[in-house]
């Protein structure tokens, strides 16, 4: 007669080998040109995002100079009007070294698969899994943070629209 408090001797996931079938190598290995492509163009997306930042920064500062010698515009608006892009060049750049980390992830699951491609062993099956959950985790929180922005920017707006509508009643 089974206890039937006893512990379960098999677990809930199965148990490997130490192989890994050749289907899922064929399914794997044809992602990877794919997670490599997304891979680099994040990498060059972040490059060009970097390179318009400093373009936005490097306009505003020229833009402050030459303001302050033009006559028509008091300091305070040219500092205001120059201040702008150096804002927007530092958030281009931010945003784009945030790109770099799912790039990064994206990467190193292509690195895996590459090496899961050699070996054939459910090790390096586990370490590029774990590379493509980093990933999604990445993309995950990123999303929810996104919306948290999306929120408070219809929030800001609401209220900005409310203050400006009150401004403007007899």
């Amino acid at each position: 007669m089974d206890n039937p408090y006893q512990a379960s001797s098999h677990s809930a996931y199965p148990t490997s080998s130490g192989t890994v079938t050749p289907a899922t190598l064929q399914a794997l290995a044809g992602t990877k040109p794919w997670v490599r492509f997304c891979s680099i163009m994040g990498f060059i997306g972040a490059g060009f995002m970097i390179l318009a930042g400093l373009a936005m920064i490097t306009t505003g500062a020229v833009a402050g100079v030459s303001s302050q010698q033009s006559a028509g515009i008091s300091t305070q608006q040219s500092a205001g009007l120059a201040a702008l892009p150096v804002v927007m060049g530092v958030i281009y750049i931010v945003f784009s070294i945030v790109y770099l980390f799912p790039s990064l992830k994206l990467w190193k699951y292509g690195s895996a698969i590459v090496r899961l491609m050699s070996s054939n062993s459910t090790t390096d099956l586990e370490a590029a899994l774990d590379q493509q959950r980093g990933f999604w985790k990445f993309v995950g929180i990123l999303m929810i943070v996104m919306i948290a922005f999306m929120l408070l920017a219809i929030v800001g707006g609401v209220v900005a629209g409310v203050a400006g509508a009150s401004r403007m009643s007899p």
